[in-house]
């Protein structure tokens, strides 16, 4: 088994993973990167391309030129719709979130390490076939229902430049 120190550095090699791979993901020259493409939607809500709205409030002048992917790597207009920093700031939004059920649903091992470091036990307690084997008073019950696991916080804010 490896120690909680191993396993907080490798949920550190994660996140910086997880966030570099986003930003490439987010800053990469692609249609729905570009801050001044917009979706064209048909009938039924599905997406059919994406257009240049580049100048679209001239619409005298605006050509409404399809952006396909093989446009925006040689668009001089183009540009990224989201800084680094938002880039960051969404990942670790997520990744501080809490909420186990959204981080695994967007990075599954980062919540497969969390969830080891949270040291609580997810799924639900077994049945047992002697309740009164197993009954240790209402008292007892109440006193550890109001209990609340204490993570520990460290590393939750981004990283500095």
């Amino acid at each position: 088994m490896k120690s909680e120190g191993a396993i907080k550095h490798k949920l550190k090699q994660v996140r910086y993973r997880l966030t570099q791979k986003a930003i490439r993901n987010a800053r990469s020259k692609k249609p729905c990167n570009c801050k001044y493409s917009g979706m064209v939607r048909g009938s039924a809500s599905e997406e059919l391309f994406y257009v240049c709205l580049l100048d679209a409030q001239k619409p005298k002048e605006w050509d409404g030129t399809i952006c396909d992917p093989s446009i925006p790597p040689k668009c001089p207009f183009f540009q990224p719709s989201k800084t680094k920093e938002e880039v960051e700031v969404e990942i670790w939004e997520i990744l501080n979130s809490g909420d186990m059920g959204r981080i695994a649903s967007h990075y599954p091992d980062a919540a497969a390490l969390l969830w080891v470091l949270s040291g609580t036990d997810q799924d639900p307690p077994e049945e047992h076939t002697h309740p009164d084997i197993f009954d240790v008073g209402d008292d007892l019950t109440e006193e550890f229902q109001n209990e609340v696991p204490v993570r520990d916080n460290k590393d939750t804010t981004p990283p500095k430049k």
